[in-house]
């Protein structure tokens, strides 16, 4: 089961760390010449670097997640360190604590 939910997560890194560089290259592409463009440009870079931080902090949770399977603490919450609910896990894979301690 642990090694389905790792090859799974593995799986979105790579389909995250793909989403950033798509990121990357957007920027490199730089800006337009026209000022009203660039006020479009400014707003969809924000947007840009709110999903970037969202698939950066996915890819670190899913990472520590990975950590945890090899570790043997996956499913222990990290807080109080009892077993997380199995539904929690079906909801929330990554979960660090169960749903007491994350309250």
């Amino acid at each position: 089961m642990t090694e389905q939910l790792k090859a799974q997560f593995t799986q979105r890194i790579v389909e995250l760390q793909k989403r950033i560089g798509a990121i990357h290259r957007d920027f490199a592409d730089g800006r337009d010449a026209d000022w009203s463009e660039q006020a479009g440009e400014r707003e969809n870079e924000e947007v840009l670097n709110a999903l970037e931080s969202e698939a950066k902090i996915e890819i670190q949770h899913l990472s520590n997640a990975i950590t945890r399977m090899e570790n043997g603490n996956y499913g222990i919450c990290q807080a109080c360190g009892e077993d997380i609910s199995p539904q929690r896990l079906q909801v929330q894979p990554a979960a660090e604590k169960c749903i007491q301690c994350a309250e």
